[in-house]
């Protein structure tokens, strides 16, 4: 026949540790006296030498945060285009004196040096330098991508 054995819980009731020593011990957290930054500030020169040659300066201070709305502009000049034209034409970029940037993965035009070329140029956003300079080069530009703009007005009901 089998003894009925009692359980730990009933045997310990009214002893604070419960069987794991100390009662500070088995608490869940361990030793290791908080989570993350704890024990890092103003009294926690045991701990911050071992920190610094550990982990470093970057342990410390304040991170910011990555920005949903970031959009990277990837940027080519006129000095650029001028430059590579034949290799820009013989590639297949430059068809019938249009340079269509998408095809090249480009989001802007920047109006760095001259164009010698009339070309008529389709891009998502230009500068009003580089439109100057090729419009007065005898080409056009067409711009794909449509700015927002916000007001502070209120909505008119029409």
């Amino acid at each position: 026949m089998l003894k009925h054995k009692k359980s730990k819980v009933k045997t310990q009731r009214g002893m604070s540790s419960h069987g794991w020593g100390h009662k500070k011990k088995h608490r869940g957290a361990g030793n290791r006296g908080g989570k993350g930054m704890a024990g890092t500030g103003a009294r926690g020169d045991a701990k911050k030498p071992s920190i610094l040659t550990t982990i470093g300066k970057s342990y410390y201070g304040k991170r910011g945060f990555s920005s949903i709305h970031k959009r990277t502009v990837n940027v080519l000049s006129l000095t650029f285009i001028e430059q590579n034209f034949e290799s820009l034409t013989e590639s297949g970029v430059i068809v019938d004196g249009t340079l269509d940037v998408s095809k090249i993965k480009v989001n802007k035009i920047l109006g760095r040096g001259k164009l010698s070329h009339k070309l008529n140029i389709i891009c998502e956003e230009i500068s009003a330098n580089a439109k100057a300079i090729v419009e007065a080069a005898g080409g056009s530009v067409e711009v794909t991508r449509v700015k927002k703009t916000y007001t502070n007005e209120p909505k008119s009901e029409e």
